[in-house]
């Protein structure tokens, strides 16, 4: 029974400080306090918020180091986006070391958990293959998946990998239609490339 009355305090506290938050202007002032009680009760969507707050310095002195601590608390109970946090702390280094093997630990659990961005990050690394063993195939799996779900990097990547047939056969087709996503989406190499991958589909070299 006092789980439960806690459960809902701490939940109280959180909409309260998302109330202030989601105002017209948004008052960090009153709703940081409230959000690090909540937080200390365990509410795991303030302990992320918390850490974005003090990733961002939104109503707090910046600092890495505190939402580092507040991402773990967050990844800790299986928050998607804290995964996907920790991941690009590692890679950083933000107040840790950098680690790419670490980076993609959590990325692949952001990216398991459906978090595009994540998904794009973790394919990066695969292609990349420095300190992760590499996979074209693997790269090509987790772009198309964030492509997928609206990213402009990834269908940007996805055009170029279907360009030059890297983890999927070459298919000039399927690459100008994720390159022209990704020039709706304000990719900012997209255009170059769509235009010569369309030179070369369509003979105008």
């Amino acid at each position: 029974m006092m789980m439960r009355k806690s459960k809902k305090a701490a939940e109280a506290l959180y909409d309260e400080a998302k109330s202030y938050l989601q105002c017209e202007t948004p008052s960090y002032e009153k709703a940081i306090p409230l959000l690090e009680q909540a937080a200390d009760m365990g509410h795991v969507k303030a302990q992320y918020n918390l850490g974005i707050c003090f990733h961002q310095g939104l109503g707090v002195t910046q600092s890495h180091e505190t939402a580092y601590h507040y991402f773990v608390l967050s990844a800790q109970q299986e928050h998607p986006r804290a995964y996907y946090m920790l991941g690009c702390y590692f890679i950083f280094g933000l107040s840790v070391s950098p680690c790419e093997k670490q980076a993609a630990y959590y990325f692949q659990l952001a990216a398991d958990a459906g978090i595009a961005d994540a998904q794009y990050d973790l394919g990066v690394l695969l292609l990349m293959g420095k300190e992760l063993p590499q996979s074209e195939e693997e790269a090509f799996r987790y772009f198309k998946l964030a492509a997928d779900q609206g990213n402009g990097d990834a269908q940007y990547n996805l055009g170029v990998c279907y360009y030059q047939g890297v983890g999927v056969a070459a298919s000039n087709e399927e690459a100008i239609r994720y390159l022209e996503l990704a020039v709706k989406q304000g990719q900012p190499h997209a255009l170059k490339t769509l235009e010569r991958v369309m030179m070369d589909a369509y003979k105008l070299k």
